[in-house]
């Protein structure tokens, strides 16, 4: 048995010593043709693809690399490195390789370069040129703003994106669970286009490099302060000349303390509901005129 083991390996080996010492003598290329990719386009980092691939010609304990390289055919990154024993010619061979995230393999006119040496031979072949993309990032919005009822945001802008803007969304939600989209595509999303708002709306952009997956942006919350309204009314009517003139504001939305204007003159920290005493007392038969109302947010109202 131990005979017959050693027989075969020395049969073996000599046989290999013919092969090598023959092509030796008589050089071989091996040739790599049919290169295929799959799928075939651009590529984002991160993505596998597959290399397809033909190698004609003998090569006794064979190598293939596989690289990313520029169109000067400059490597950019090596992909993969294998070993194998023995190829008669003609075989064909397919490695998934995956693109890596490193900044350099980013261009376009990149190409995949298959290298395959061998003691008897060797030989390389080049892919066709593609783009490869940088991951999509969606970036942040900002700034965050507190307005009143009725009135539009300052401009909103996005930063640290990668990609392009395909469009904004508005949402009545933190979560988007139901999202309006704006067909704005620029950075910035100006507050004219946004328009008066009546309640807190949450905004976003959404973003997309090259062939990569859609990302969205952090959102921002424009935070809406109910607008005051309301109305005056007299707490005693009629009145005799030079009395003391009392008032009541009836708030019908909006949050005190108050201020009002009336007749020009300012009235502070009027609770809705209240009487407040207004001067000077009357003479002769008074229109009061409220032309301003002001809560404690800060929201006001002109000529309610």
């Amino acid at each position: 048995m131990l005979y017959g083991k050693l027989k075969g390996f020395f049969l073996r080996s000599v046989l290999l010593f013919i092969v090598a010492f023959f092509f030796k003598m008589t050089p071989v290329s091996a040739q790599v043709t049919n290169i295929i990719l799959s799928p075939t386009g651009s590529y984002c980092q991160a993505a596998t693809v597959s290399v397809t691939f033909t190698v004609a010609g003998l090569s006794l304990i064979p190598t293939t690399t596989i690289e990313i390289t520029d169109n000067a055919n400059t490597s950019l990154a090596t992909l993969y490195t294998g070993t194998g024993l023995l190829n008669l010619g003609g075989g064909q061979f397919s490695i998934s390789v995956t693109i890596p995230s490193t900044a350099a393999v980013v261009g376009t006119n990149r190409k995949f370069k298959i290298s395959y040496s061998g003691i008897l031979g060797s030989g390389t072949g080049n892919s066709s040129t593609f783009t490869i993309y940088a991951t999509t990032v969606g970036g942040s919005v900002t700034a965050a703003q507190t307005i009143c009822s009725g009135t539009a945001p300052a401009n909103l802008s996005l930063s640290g994106q990668t990609g392009s803007v395909l469009k904004w969304q508005q949402s009545s939600t933190a979560a988007f669970t139901t999202a309006t989209d704006i067909a704005v595509t620029a950075a910035t999303l100006p507050g004219a286009t946004i328009g008066p708002l009546s309640a807190t709306t949450y905004f976003r952009a959404v973003v997309q490099n090259g062939t990569c997956a859609i990302v969205n942006s952090t959102s921002v919350a424009i935070t809406v302060n109910t607008s005051p309204a309301g109305s005056l009314a007299t707490v005693i009517t009629p009145l005799c000349k030079g009395q003391q003139v009392q008032l009541r504001f009836n708030a019908s939305q909006g949050t005190g303390p108050f201020a009002l204007i009336i007749n020009g003159n300012t009235y502070s920290s009027i609770a809705s509901g209240t009487a407040f005493n207004v001067n000077p007392n009357v003479t002769a038969t008074t229109l009061f005129n409220l032309t301003k109302i002001t809560a404690a947010n800060g929201c006001a109202i002109q000529n309610p």
